[in-house]
């Protein structure tokens, strides 16, 4: 039993798309494509309450998890009450 609820609370705690993760807090917003960097990728983050902070967090997480050191923000979506922020991730040396 107390396997289950311990599971149930991991499972809850992984499942905040919004909230960043260590590798992502230190990652950057760039305003404007950064000179001398590689793209490494696209990445959607995606709010359900039309959180564009919410959304540029999730964003953030996804661009950590392709080792890039930053995002430029692309587009915000807003799709009824979600939000949606489409973004390139960037990685400078």
């Amino acid at each position: 039993m107390k396997f289950l609820i311990l599971l149930v609370l991991v499972a809850a705690c992984s499942s905040q798309p919004g909230v960043l993760t260590e590798k992502a807090k230190d990652l950057e917003v760039y305003a404007n494509k950064p000179a001398g960097c590689n793209v490494v990728g696209k990445v959607v983050g995606m709010d359900e309450n039309g959180s564009t902070e919410l959304a540029t967090n999730h964003a953030l997480n996804q661009a950590a998890q392709l080792k890039a050191t930053g995002i430029v923000v692309n587009q915000e979506v807003p799709n009824g009450n979600k939000r949606a922020v489409h973004a390139t991730a960037y990685q400078c040396n």
